[in-house]
């Protein structure tokens, strides 16, 4: 079965955390990091469900830069660290 890695980045944004894919603008946000990784996994999962059983999916992926996704081909949801804002 084939993968395709999606690359969410999370940054603090004054009290809030915000993650983000920004190739799909989906984007979770919650006070602490692990609360917005949690909302952008459920907002992931709606938005997947959303394209389920139309045939758009893999179309919508390789406009943003996936090309390849199939019915079968897994996503996986990586977080990268953001460096830090320069103040």
């Amino acid at each position: 079965m084939e993968t395709v890695v999606l690359t969410a980045r999370v940054e603090q944004e004054e009290s809030r955390f915000v993650a983000r894919i920004e190739d799909l603008e989906l984007e979770g946000e919650g006070e602490s990091l692990e609360a917005a990784q949690d909302e952008l996994i459920q907002v992931m999962r709606a938005w997947i469900e959303t394209h389920d059983g139309t045939d758009t999916l893999g179309d919508v992926l390789a406009d943003a830069g996936y090309p390849g996704v199939h019915e079968e081909t897994e996503l996986q949801l990586e977080f990268a660290e953001s460096a830090p804002k320069a103040d």
